[in-house]
């Protein structure tokens, strides 16, 4: 109980910082909680992390995961045991092609609570991408190193599923939640698209979502410049992908002979009238709303830049007067990251391919794209569609979940609602109308989030542990535990 009016308490404070219009908004929240609190008979307890967290941490990053082909099975079976060495049951949803994904809940203890309260899903992918050559240390070791811990999934995204499963195993330890059920899942696929996790699940389970409120995932955008943290950024909308396959056949032969008809030429010249078609700059609703958001807490040309975008994208050349990176918010991207064709310098190959990674705005209308992409492609030039994703809506910034991120990470710094390039699997939850927000409970320096997707990806210990708890917060809070 004292726990929950410290929350409040702290709520208040952000309030008084900011607007009374502000204020206004979150009081209805403040009194939720305050009466969720009477619930709870428990003295305030220390949220720290279990200290088991960060040896299952440096485990779960020696387990190889890279996905394809994935191998989520022997991930699921390491998280399934903790659990169940705490007393938790749990279920392994395993799709038709073997990819396995983990579920388990907690239901709430409070007299009457859970019939209308909803579930909260705390959601993490257990693939990752592909190492790649070139680290300073193996991949997959899990390394400590000089206050860092090293791996390929230490930012994306195994740390944020340690961190929920120590939050999830603080409330059980604390008797469970106490107003509302709180679902562990740890998914397969989400670094292909997700079809045979996130995606597969609600399709094949939708039983076991029929309840929720709510979806915490990755994708929260905090900004740190210098080691001061700016604002913590809550994903509520992405990107749409659209990922393409284009293939092109043609005559081979030696490479000495003329042959401009080539399928690496075709493929070549396709791709060219591709990236130079031009550029259709707009500024949708998602991402006004986003660099609105973040104005105050950035520069007077930042701030300026905000305030003339609609004039700006009229422009012949906006990357001119934009800041650097805004683009991205700004446009339906084109990126052409796998070409494959012949591997001898004097044989001409008879077939060309690449993979095209295209990411949407929120109002983009895939089907004019793909009948864009077709005609400057050509016609000698076939087209498969490998991912694509219907449009959503973006997760409501008056739920009680969004309101709580906001009263409990607001004291350390503002909460803004985040527009992302990238895409995740809340955009799954998002189409059938379930607010899903990107969250990460740690504050991370550009060196740490230049790691994702890169080379030498690693999380200061420092960072992780301060993480945990903030998460264990964060879920405690919203639980109404």
């Amino acid at each position: 109980m004292v726990e929950v009016r410290m929350v409040a308490q702290r709520g208040l404070r952000f309030g008084d910082r900011r607007s009374e219009t502000l204020r206004s908004r979150l009081l209805p929240t403040l009194m939720v909680i305050m009466v969720l609190s009477l619930l709870s008979s428990c003295a305030k307890e220390s949220l720290a992390a279990p200290p088991e967290a960060l040896g299952w941490f440096v485990d779960y990053l020696r387990i190889d995961t890279t996905n394809p082909p994935g191998r989520e099975q022997a991930a699921a079976e390491f998280l399934r045991q903790i659990l169940h060495r705490h007393g938790i049951a749990t279920r392994l949803l395993v799709t038709p092609a073997g990819r396995t994904n983990l579920y388990a809940r907690l239901e709430p203890t409070a007299p009457g609570a859970g019939s209308s309260a909803g579930a909260l899903v705390l959601n993490h992918h257990m693939d990752v991408v592909p190492p790649g050559p070139d680290w300073s240390v193996e991949p997959f070791s899990g390394l400590e190193k000089d206050g860092w811990i090293w791996g390929r999934g230490a930012v994306d995204a195994k740390s944020l599923g340690i961190a929920q499963l120590a939050a999830f195993l603080e409330l059980h330890r604390r008797g469970g939640p106490k107003v509302r059920p709180v679902v562990y899942l740890a998914v397969a696929d989400e670094e292909q698209g997700g079809a045979q996790g996130t995606g597969w699940l609600l399709d094949s389970y939708p039983e076991l979502f029929a309840d929720t409120a709510a979806v915490l995932g990755e994708g929260g955008a905090n900004r740190v410049v210098a080691g001061r943290h700016f604002w913590w950024g809550i994903e509520t909308a992405q990107k749409r992908p659209l990922w393409l396959k284009v293939t092109t056949h043609g005559r081979g032969g030696h490479g000495s002979m003329l042959n401009p008809a080539s399928a690496p030429h075709q493929l070549t010249l396709g791709l060219a009238r591709l990236l130079n078609r031009p550029r259709d700059f707009r500024v949708t609703p998602e991402a006004r709303r986003y660099l609105e958001a973040v104005r105050p807490f950035q520069s007077d040309y930042f701030g300026k830049m905000v305030a003339d975008l609609d004039d700006i994208v009229q422009d012949e050349s906006p990357n001119e007067r934009l800041f650097p990176g805004v683009a991205n918010y700004l446009l339906d991207t084109i990126q052409i990251n796998v070409i494959e064709t012949g591997h001898l310098i004097n044989v001409v190959p008879k077939q060309a391919s690449a993979r095209i990674d295209i990411r949407l705005l929120p109002d983009a209308d895939e089907k004019a794209m793909l009948e864009e992409v077709r005609e400057l492609l050509g016609d000698r030039i076939e087209l498969e569609v490998l991912l694509s994703s219907s449009k959503a809506e973006a997760s409501p910034l008056d739920s009680e979940i969004y309101r709580c991120l906001e009263l409990v990470l607001g004291e350390s710094a503002p909460v803004v609602p985040a527009f992302i390039p990238g895409v995740t699997d809340a955009r799954y939850f998002r189409q059938i109308g379930v607010p899903a927000y990107g969250f990460s409970p740690f504050v991370l320096s550009a060196q740490e989030t230049r790691g994702i997707h890169s080379v030498d990806e690693r999380i200061s210990r420092s960072a992780f542990l301060k993480g945990l708890e903030v998460y264990s917060e964060v879920v405690t809070a919203c639980s109404g535990s």
